[in-house]
């Protein structure tokens, strides 16, 4: 009777099925499953460039609005300096569809009379963050993943040629990238890291999202209140851009 009951039980435990393990998320699939009008994601950047020259540091925060295949538009404050107090970068960009606009307190004495924003010219994308892959791209990301060295616990990480990374951005690029990319539970990105190093300066950026899909409605300042960039001229630019201590059209037009 008992090998008989042994017999039973085992048989009982061989013809239970073993708990199937969690598929692992795709965060391509996950990303374009945020791809909702009037929604979006919060970000939180950091910008270092370790010139020999001139070190910079470079704060980015704020949205990205969501439309039904990507960005569509961003609304970022960025605060920084080149590590001397007296050197303070503190400017608001918003790109809706192919226009950006900033403002500053740098160079509101530089704009026609009543104007506060200046509009810049078109961009490709609305974006404002300094990687140099964009992940809000699906393709970009596919092809980050797809050369990542190792993922485990959701985090991917590798390094990309300079071949490899003008073939995925579509813009030529010099040095070889390092990255880190981290997914939450979902496939979606918490943390992405980029490092490009040089004989001449060493620049990271490192960017933490949060509050994927809460609702986000960003426009583009009142007509009369900004001035386009053709109203300047090229010694105004100038010196506005000496006083963002930046190039915008650079740091600010999208990929």
């Amino acid at each position: 009777m008992k090998r008989v009951l042994a017999a039973a039980v085992a048989a009982a435990a061989l013809a239970t099925p073993t708990p199937a393990q969690a598929a692992t998320p795709d965060p391509v699939k996950a990303l374009k499953s945020q791809f909702v009008p009037g929604h979006g994601v919060k970000v939180s950047e950091l910008n270092r460039s370790m010139d020999k020259k001139k070190p910079t540091a470079l704060r980015v925060t704020g949205a990205f609005e969501f439309g039904t295949s990507g960005v569509v538009a961003s609304d970022v404050i960025l605060r920084g300096s080149f590590l001397k107090p007296s050197e303070k970068i503190n400017f608001r960009a918003v790109t809706v569809g192919r226009k950006t606009y900033i403002q500053s307190e740098a160079f509101e004495k530089t704009l026609p009379e009543g104007k506060t924003w200046l509009r810049m010219g078109d961009a490709s994308r609305a974006s404002g963050t300094f990687h140099p892959l964009d992940i809000f791209r699906p393709a970009q990301l596919k092809g980050l993943l797809s050369h990542a060295k190792s993922s485990t616990g959701g985090l991917y990480q590798g390094t990309l040629t300079a071949k490899q990374t003008s073939k995925l951005s579509g813009l030529y690029f010099g040095p070889s990238v390092d990255y880190r990319l981290s997914v939450d539970s979902t496939g979606l990105p918490s943390r992405f890291f980029t490092g490009v190093k040089s004989s001449s300066s060493a620049d990271t950026v490192d960017t933490r999202y949060s509050d994927w899909g809460h609702k986000v409605t960003i426009k583009a300042p009142p007509e009369e209140l900004v001035a386009s960039s053709e109203e300047l001229s090229d010694e105004a630019i100038d010196e506005m851009l000496e006083e963002l201590q930046i190039i915008p059209n650079e740091a600010l037009a999208p990929r």
